[in-house]
Protein backbone atom coordinates (compact mmCIF):
# COMPACT_ATOMS: atom_id res chain seq x y z
CA UNK A 1 0.00 0.00 0.00
CA UNK A 2 1.43 3.40 -0.93
CA UNK A 3 1.97 6.13 1.63
CA UNK A 4 -0.81 8.14 0.00
CA UNK A 5 -3.20 5.17 0.13
CA UNK A 6 -2.59 4.44 3.80
CA UNK A 7 -3.10 8.12 4.61
CA UNK A 8 -6.46 8.05 2.79
CA UNK A 9 -7.46 4.93 4.76
CA UNK A 10 -6.43 6.57 8.06
CA UNK A 11 -8.44 9.71 7.28
CA UNK A 12 -11.52 7.66 6.30
CA UNK A 13 -11.29 5.53 9.44
CA UNK A 14 -10.86 8.60 11.64
CA UNK A 15 -13.86 10.29 9.99
CA UNK A 16 -16.02 7.20 10.58
CA UNK A 17 -14.85 6.97 14.19
CA UNK A 18 -15.56 10.67 14.74
CA UNK A 19 -19.13 10.09 13.51
CA UNK A 20 -19.44 7.09 15.84
CA UNK A 21 -18.26 9.23 18.73
CA UNK A 22 -20.68 12.05 17.87
CA UNK A 23 -23.69 9.75 17.33
CA UNK A 24 -23.12 7.13 20.03
CA UNK A 25 -20.49 8.51 22.37
CA UNK A 26 -18.06 5.67 21.68
CA UNK A 27 -14.46 6.80 22.20
CA UNK A 28 -11.71 5.07 20.22
CA UNK A 29 -8.02 5.41 19.48
CA UNK A 30 -6.34 4.73 16.15
CA UNK A 31 -2.95 3.08 15.77
CA UNK A 32 -1.19 3.26 12.43
CA UNK A 33 1.79 1.27 11.19
CA UNK A 34 2.42 3.05 7.91
CA UNK A 35 5.34 0.81 6.94
CA UNK A 36 3.18 -2.31 7.23
CA UNK A 37 0.02 -0.65 5.87
CA UNK A 38 -1.96 -1.50 9.01
CA UNK A 39 -4.58 0.59 10.77
CA UNK A 40 -5.88 -0.62 14.14
CA UNK A 41 -8.83 0.73 16.07
CA UNK A 42 -8.79 0.47 19.86
CA UNK A 43 -11.54 1.05 22.35
CA UNK A 44 -10.71 3.84 24.76
CA UNK A 45 -10.10 1.36 27.60
CA UNK A 46 -7.46 -0.57 25.65
CA UNK A 47 -4.28 -0.39 27.68
CA UNK A 48 -0.75 -1.46 26.83
CA UNK A 49 -1.37 -5.01 28.09
CA UNK A 50 -4.47 -5.45 25.92
CA UNK A 51 -2.63 -4.03 22.91
CA UNK A 52 0.32 -6.36 23.51
CA UNK A 53 -2.01 -9.36 23.79
CA UNK A 54 -3.71 -8.37 20.55
CA UNK A 55 -0.40 -8.03 18.74
CA UNK A 56 0.76 -11.34 20.13
CA UNK A 57 -2.35 -12.98 18.67
CA UNK A 58 -1.00 -12.02 15.23
CA UNK A 59 2.36 -13.62 16.05
CA UNK A 60 0.61 -16.71 17.42
CA UNK A 61 -1.30 -17.07 14.16
CA UNK A 62 1.97 -17.00 12.22
CA UNK A 63 3.56 -19.47 14.63
CA UNK A 64 0.58 -21.84 14.46
CA UNK A 65 0.37 -21.74 10.67
CA UNK A 66 4.09 -21.89 9.84
CA UNK A 67 5.31 -25.29 8.84
CA UNK A 68 7.37 -27.02 11.51
CA UNK A 69 10.17 -27.60 9.03
CA UNK A 70 10.83 -23.84 8.78
CA UNK A 71 14.21 -23.28 10.45
CA UNK A 72 12.90 -20.58 12.80
CA UNK A 73 9.56 -22.17 13.61
CA UNK A 74 10.60 -23.70 16.94
CA UNK A 75 12.12 -20.47 18.22
CA UNK A 76 9.11 -18.38 17.19
CA UNK A 77 6.54 -20.89 18.42
CA UNK A 78 8.01 -21.45 21.87
CA UNK A 79 8.96 -17.79 22.43
CA UNK A 80 5.41 -16.80 21.51
CA UNK A 81 3.90 -19.38 23.86
CA UNK A 82 6.13 -18.08 26.67
CA UNK A 83 5.01 -14.54 25.89
CA UNK A 84 1.37 -15.62 25.86
CA UNK A 85 1.72 -17.16 29.32
CA UNK A 86 3.48 -14.08 30.66
CA UNK A 87 0.81 -11.72 29.33
CA UNK A 88 -1.98 -13.92 30.70
CA UNK A 89 -0.33 -13.91 34.15
CA UNK A 90 0.84 -10.27 33.98
CA UNK A 91 -1.31 -9.10 36.88
CA UNK A 92 -1.10 -12.40 38.75
CA UNK A 93 1.47 -14.99 39.64
CA UNK A 94 3.14 -17.73 37.67
CA UNK A 95 2.35 -21.19 39.03
CA UNK A 96 4.97 -23.89 39.37
CA UNK A 97 3.42 -25.52 36.28
CA UNK A 98 3.82 -22.25 34.38
CA UNK A 99 7.46 -22.00 35.41
CA UNK A 100 8.12 -25.62 34.44
CA UNK A 101 6.51 -25.09 31.05
CA UNK A 102 8.54 -21.92 30.46
CA UNK A 103 11.75 -23.75 31.36
CA UNK A 104 10.85 -26.59 28.99
CA UNK A 105 10.09 -24.09 26.22
CA UNK A 106 13.43 -22.36 26.83
CA UNK A 107 15.13 -25.73 26.31
CA UNK A 108 13.12 -26.16 23.09
CA UNK A 109 14.23 -22.70 21.93
CA UNK A 110 17.85 -23.58 22.68
CA UNK A 111 17.59 -26.79 20.64
CA UNK A 112 15.93 -24.92 17.75
CA UNK A 113 18.67 -22.29 17.92
CA UNK A 114 21.33 -24.99 17.78
CA UNK A 115 19.59 -26.58 14.77
CA UNK A 116 19.47 -23.20 13.02
CA UNK A 117 23.16 -22.72 13.82
CA UNK A 118 23.95 -26.12 12.31
CA UNK A 119 22.31 -24.93 9.11
CA UNK A 120 24.62 -21.91 9.08
CA UNK A 121 27.96 -23.12 10.49
CA UNK A 122 29.73 -19.90 9.47
CA UNK A 123 27.73 -18.01 12.14
CA UNK A 124 29.59 -19.70 15.02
Amino acid sequence: MSEESIERVVQAVKAALDRLHEQEGIVTKVGVDRDAGIVKVYEERSDALKKASSGLAEVLELAYTTAEHHPYWGMLYHATEISKTLLEKWDGELSQDNLSEILWRCDEIKMALERAGDMHPHTH
